[in-house]
């Protein structure tokens, strides 16, 4: 797997200060016994020739030495580099005067000190230290200019010696200025090599997933713009696009952290390029949502191929930081490129196959047709049409009765939402339900139908005050059952009614139960609130779960009662029926449609029942004409 270089940034600044600091220490390596052999040279002669300007020379030399090896040992340290600059030139202008006050003949040489010193700091000093060293350095100028008119220019030194350490003094200054200027250069140079590398990481990192290394979604965008240019050419041939999503990898982060969902999107990333062909592309353009540009296959059997060996690759259990994980994958597959314009189309035409592949049942691969296409925009039309029915209040409420098989009396009604479109008129409860929850709408409608539902069973109750039992039966979503202010919100609409809470019913489907629906079903216990459990027998929900909940009826799901007239149908039926009852709760069957299935429920035991066959879902004012009947 391929491993991105390094970000510029903070690592990059780090490595520049430390070579600053190295080159620095270098410097000073040499400067540092240049000075002291000047120093000695000055106290010798200063003994031999007994010259008190040498000696001073000399031992102004010998401190600025043991400065610069103060210096040296600072500058291993990065964060004292800019104080071991300042020792190297502030000390060397202040030797400066002094050698040029105790020997004015060599001012010719020492008049360049200033510009050694600006020179020591460029490469490394900051802006504000070269400031204040170039108006040093301009005063230390005038002050050794002055010296030389005022001090006595001939030397008392042998002329034998003098003119040759004149000489000496001069050609160790040249010698410290080319160096300067090697080290100047070689800064140079590095920069101009780090900003390159500073872009050439840069623009990697703008095209590279920085988890994977693989292409993000704008490198894998343009690998595919140009491949549709090269299929648009005379030689050109059409390429797939395989788009896939993990199944249910946010199991991973949630239950074990991201740190094992990252090291496991890496050891996917490995996976998928291990199992393209080299002319393939494989990308992340974010979350668990892969891509892959196939060029290497020929036809349509070779693009499933391909995706058939990406769904093995994953099926092996994954090693990520002690734990062993498994997952799958929806892959939605764009056989042909031909007739695609766009890598944008390319890849929403690929998502939506994945996603039927998921509504499939996941693991799984779908090739796209245009069915799916429709199907997407129908949906995408619904969705809008949805919301601005809520707005406009386009739902309305119907209620189905629920009678005794004991006594055949109606004890209490359903309310069930119906949705009444502008153009399209009925819309089937089954198509826009799922739309609602997964838009979150469903938390609006829903809470309209309570409403409706407590102030009608009011009216109702007043007006039969002798028709008892009535209830009035709501259904929840699993997006309600997660909403922390749901019993605030039927709390309020008892209140508002002014309906008793032991009226009320509220159905929880068996799936809801098995995404944590037990806190909100006792919090609305405690309210006075009945809770049933809805198309029971089409989840997974475990006796456990069953026996905790504190529910007081089981629905039976329609497509049980469909079947009851058969002998393994009767059987579902008794069992669910058996099984209730031991748990304290009533039956109620729902879809009932004929006579025979009426008599089967109950010689089966179930207490209730509800469908065509008694009424179909009914307005309010309905609604009362049937309890009125019912009183008869």
């Amino acid at each position: 797997m391929k491993v991105p270089p390094g970000r510029p940034g903070e690592e990059t600044l780090v490595e520049e200060i430390s070579g600053q600091a190295h080159q620095i220490g270098q410097f000073l390596r040499w400067l540092v016994p240049l000075v002291l052999a000047f120093g000695l040279l000055e106290v010798g002669a200063s003994a031999a020739f007994r010259d008190l300007g040498s000696g001073v020379a000399g031992v102004t030399l010998f401190a600025y030495g043991l400065s610069l090896e103060v210096a040296r040992r600072w500058a291993r340290r990065s964060e004292r580099a800019n104080a071991a600059i300042a020792i190297v030139c502030c000390g060397f202008l202040l030797a400066c005067i002094v050698v040029a006050f105790a020997q004015p003949f060599l001012i010719t040489v020492i008049i360049l000190a200033p510009l050694l010193a600006v020179g020591v700091a460029l490469p490394y000093a900051s802006g504000k230290m070269l400031r204040y060293l170039l108006v040093i350095s301009w005063m230390v100028s005038v002050v050794i200019a002055v010296l030389g008119e005022i001090s006595p220019s001939a030397s008392r030194l042998p002329g034998w010696y003098a003119a040759p350490f004149h000489v000496a003094s001069l050609a160790a200054a040249v010698a410290v200025v080319l160096l300067l200027l090697w080290q100047f250069r070689s800064r140079l140079v590095g920069a101009l090599v780090q900003a390159r590398l500073a872009e050439e990481r840069a623009l990697y990192d703008a095209a590279h997933d920085p988890l994977t290394a693989l292409p993000n979604r704008v490198l894998f965008s343009e690998r595919l713009e140009e491949a549709l240019e090269r299929a648009r050419g005379a030689d050109g041939h059409p390429f797939a696009v395989l788009f896939l999503d993990l199944d249910r990898f946010k199991n991973v982060n949630d239950s074990l952290g991201h740190a094992v969902g990252d090291g496991m999107l890496v050891e996917v990333a490995r996976r998928l390029e291990a199992s393209v062909g080299p002319d393939d592309t494989v990308a992340r353009i974010g979350g668990d949502e892969f891509t892959v540009l196939v060029e290497s296959a020929r036809d349509t059997r070779g693009v499933l191929e391909v995706a058939e060996r990406l769904q093995k690759a994953l099926s092996h259990p994954f090693h990520v930081r002690g734990h062993e994980l498994y997952t799958t994958a929806s892959i939605g597959v764009i056989p042909d490129s031909r007739g695609y314009e766009s890598p944008e189309d390319l890849l929403r035409d690929a998502d939506t196959a994945m996603y039927q592949a998921k509504r499939e049942g996941k693991a799984r691969y779908e090739v796209f047709t245009g069915e799916m296409r429709e199907r997407v925009l129908e949906t995408l039309r619904l969705e809008n049409d949805l919301r601005r029915a809520v707005e406009r209040g386009e739902f309305y409420v119907r209620y189905q009765p629920i009678v005794s098989l004991r006594s055949g009396a109606v004890v209490g009604f359903e309310a069930l939402a119906r949705w009444r479109h502008p153009e399209r008129g009925e819309v089937s409860p089954a198509k826009f339900i799922p739309l609602a929850e997964e838009t979150g709408l469903i938390s609006r409608i829903s809470d309209a139908v309570l409403r409706e539902a407590c102030r009608d069973a009011k009216t109702w109750l007043e007006r039969f005050p002798e028709h008892r039992p009535l209830t009035v039966s709501v259904n929840l979503s699993a997006v309600q059952l997660s909403q922390p202010s749901l019993a605030a919100q039927v709390a309020e609409a008892l209140s508002e009614s002014g309906l008793e809470s032991h009226h009320l019913r509220l159905e929880v489907t068996e799936s809801a139960i098995m995404l944590g629906a037990e806190p909100a079903a006792r919090s609305l216990r405690k309210l006075g609130a009945r809770i049933h459990i809805d198309d029971f027998g089409t989840g997974y929900s475990s006796l456990g779960v069953l026996q905790r909940l504190p529910a007081d009826a089981l629905k039976i799901d329609r497509a049980f009662v469909e079947n009851v007239g058969s002998a393994d149908g009767a059987q579902i039926v008794q069992t669910i029926t058996t099984l209730a009852h031991s748990l304290g709760m009533d039956v109620i069957a729902e879809g009932v449609e004929t006579g025979e299935q009426l008599e089967r429920l109950r010689r089966a035991g179930c207490d209730y029942a509800q469908g065509f066959f008694f009424s179909k879902p009914v307005d309010a004012m309905e609604a009362e004409r049937i309890l009125a009947h019912s009183l008869r």
